[in-house]
């Protein structure tokens, strides 16, 4: 008969003490060497990347973030390194994560391996910028992948054509001349011996936010007139305070929106609020459609429905189709369920357009006319060509003005208000001749492009819109090629609202130029807001304005 042997309790309490000590050290041991593989050995020793010129001074968890908040612009420090290293394609930086790496495109062969057809949706947008920039403007066309990007670019391009951008010029001039109005205020309340300063940082979030609400809901909020509670919700999202810059910066490492902080509770309700305004203008449209199309039946008269704004705050152009009503006819009212977009949906794409049309479009033209008021020699030759053409031009004639379309071009080249939008490889890729693995981010920035004596020549830190004169097509950029200035991008994913923008941007600077002549206030370069994945000058934007001589007085509409 077997004999059973009894374990005393004290020798099985330490035998399984031992094994948890042993087992842990174990587990700790494999999960140090693990850390130490991914945070020093392969990125210096194994990566495929280590041969590439780059910064050295990372952080071995955060890589480079703590050096691109110290620098206090987006654009930095990828602008110095492209200083450092002018002739090389792709500058590797150490990314947030362990073992994480980037590429900064710093070629224009690059950028085109990177953003031409064949190979764009082999990258996707990164996890840290759809927090940053997600949070606030929605998840539409921007931040759509592959062939949902196709699926939606494909359905949004009907708007987007030259015949109804042209419509909208009437639109554009009449917000023009208001802004026109606003500054001839400014110089007649000056009292005598005193400068007309005018924040036109201000005036043009103002006109640019009643353009891209005509255009993505049909409805003109006339911000000039009054302040609503879209503007106050819009303005709260976008002009953080301190403390919500800072917790914006570390949610792109941590997720921390859900924590009961002030900064976080203001945010939250100005996007509760913004979002509920636009749901009780989508609901009302989707209504207005169907009546307009059950009564267009009835009558026999058409199939379709023209498109009305739901509101007295009509759009001058009432009869063009805005992006709200273009939505709701063909996407959300489409006879193919398949391919139908919820009202959700729908919210989504106008926050989209809206916070991209308008930020940028507003960042443009404060720039621009930053920039215009260092060189007067550049605006009294940009006037000269204003004054050859009727008070409100054509398209087509605004269209074959030579200098303001270089003036247009060389200001964007030297402040793009875009400041880029990093990509993660969604699977092994060959750039610029080398080999990628997936899982690395591709970072272009516009300024780095720019600014690069390689492509653009000695002169590249200097604003010369006469180097397009000589080139409309492409600047003068060494080899004449075409991606040296990406401005609104290339490729699939380039802005789908470039005409419109640049319309906009066109009509606001011929309008100033034929009235007014200024001088910025700000020496240098602007400072901006950082963290941020657009460039948005910080604080106000002061202009000298005065009226050039013989200059008319516009009537506020």
């Amino acid at each position: 008969m077997a004999t059973i042997t009894t374990v005393p309790l004290h020798i099985l309490t330490d035998i399984l003490w031992r094994s948890a000590l042993y087992g842990g050290l174990a587990f700790g041991i494999a999960g140090l060497a693990r850390f130490l593989y991914l945070a020093f050995m392969y990125p210096n020793f194994v990566s495929p990347l280590r041969d590439l010129p780059g910064p050295k001074d990372h952080h071995f968890f955060l890589g480079q973030l703590l050096n691109q908040f110290r620098s206090g612009d987006p654009e930095q420090p990828y602008t110095d390194w492209m200083q450092k290293w002018p002739d090389a394609p792709l500058i590797r930086y150490r990314e947030t994560g362990l073992a994480a790496e980037g590429l900064l495109i710093n070629s224009a062969a690059a950028y085109r391996d990177v953003m031409q057809s064949q190979t764009c949706y082999a990258y996707e947008r990164s996890v840290p910028f759809r927090r940053l920039i997600g949070d606030i403007i929605g998840v539409g066309l921007v931040f759509a992948e592959g062939s949902e990007h196709r699926a939606q670019r494909k359905a949004l391009g009907g708007l987007f054509t030259v015949g109804n951008i042209k419509a909208y010029l009437p639109t554009l001039q009449a917000k023009a001349q208001r802004l026109v109005a606003e500054m001839d205020r400014a110089i007649d309340g000056a009292k005598d011996g005193t400068d007309s300063l005018v924040d036109c940082k201000q005036l043009y979030a103002k006109i640019t936010l009643d353009v891209i609400g005509i255009f993505a809901l049909g409805i003109d909020f006339d911000n000039f007139a009054t302040r609503t509670p879209f503007q106050s919700s819009y303005e709260a999202m976008f002009d953080l305070s301190t403390a919500g810059m800072l917790l914006a910066a570390i949610n792109l490492v941590v997720p921390i929106r859900w924590l009961p902080l002030k900064a976080n509770r203001e945010f939250m309700d100005a996007s509760t609020e913004l979002r509920g305004i636009l749901t009780g203008i989508t609901e009302a449209r989707i209504l207005s459609v169907g009546e307009a199309a059950v009564a267009a039946t009835d009558s026999k008269e058409t199939k379709t429905a023209k498109p009305t704004a739901p509101t007295s705050a009509a759009s001058p152009t009432k009869d063009v189709k805005d992006l709200l009503t273009y939505m709701v006819e063909t996407k959300y009212r489409a006879v193919d369920p398949a391919s139908r977009w919820s009202k959700e949906e729908l919210i989504e794409q106008v926050l989209n357009f809206m916070a991209t049309g308008h930020e940028t479009t507003a960042g443009a033209l404060t720039f621009a006319t930053h920039e215009l008021g260092r060189h007067p020699d550049v605006v009294a030759k940009l006037r000269r060509e204003a004054l050859t053409l009727p008070a409100a031009p054509s398209f087509a004639e605004i269209d074959r003005l030579p200098y303001l379309d270089a003036v247009l071009r060389e200001c964007l080249r030297v402040q793009t208000p875009v400041a880029g939008i990093p990509r993660v490889a969604q699977q092994d890729v060959v750039v610029a001749g080398r080999f990628v693995p997936k899982g690395t981010t591709l970072m272009p920035i516009p300024a780095v492009l720019h600014r690069n004596t390689r492509l653009w020549g000695a002169d590249a830190a200097v604003f010369n819109p006469d180097r397009w004169l000589a080139d409309p097509g492409t600047g003068g950029a060494v080899d004449r090629d075409t991606y040296a200035w990406v401005a609104f991008g290339h490729g699939p994913r380039a802005c789908i609202g470039r005409a419109l923008a640049s319309l906009n941007v066109k009509v606001v600077l011929l309008a100033l130029a034929r009235h007014f002549t200024w001088e910025s206030v700000h020496k240098g370069k602007l400072p901006v807001v950082n963290p941020s994945g657009q460039l948005r000058p910080s604080g106000e934007v002061w202009l000298k304005v005065a009226r050039v001589d013989g200059g008319v007085v516009a009537e506020a509409k």
